[in-house]
């Protein structure tokens, strides 16, 4: 059992690392490979987040949903000109993770 459940959790972080540079917007659609490539909102650990300079760091997600899904803590770059407001809190995951928001440009 714990043999699973370490594979799986091996696969999952593979494959968010792999998508990690890659935004969706909320129809969907392939965005540009930065973490802000359209407006809407942007979700992250709390925990998470950093800022160095003009840029916060952050496992951004397109919808909370997707970053209460999120295995771990590294970090993505959205550089703060392409924030519209926040970050500020966006409530709790069930997983016990606080979760923060931006909206983007």
């Amino acid at each position: 059992m714990k043999k699973t459940v370490l594979f799986l959790t091996a696969a999952s972080v593979l494959v968010l690392s792999a998508c990690a540079g890659v935004q969706t917007s909320q129809t969907g659609a392939a965005g540009a490979s930065s973490a802000a490539a359209g407006s809407g909102s942007m979700y992250c650990w709390k925990r998470s987040l950093s800022e160095s300079g003009d840029t916060f760091n952050c496992n951004w997600a397109g919808t909370k949903h997707d970053a209460c899904l999120v295995n771990g803590i590294n970090a993505s770059p959205l550089s703060k000109n392409q924030v519209a407001a926040g970050p500020k809190d966006a409530g709790r995951c069930e997983n016990g993770e606080w979760l923060v928001m931006v909206n983007t440009k």
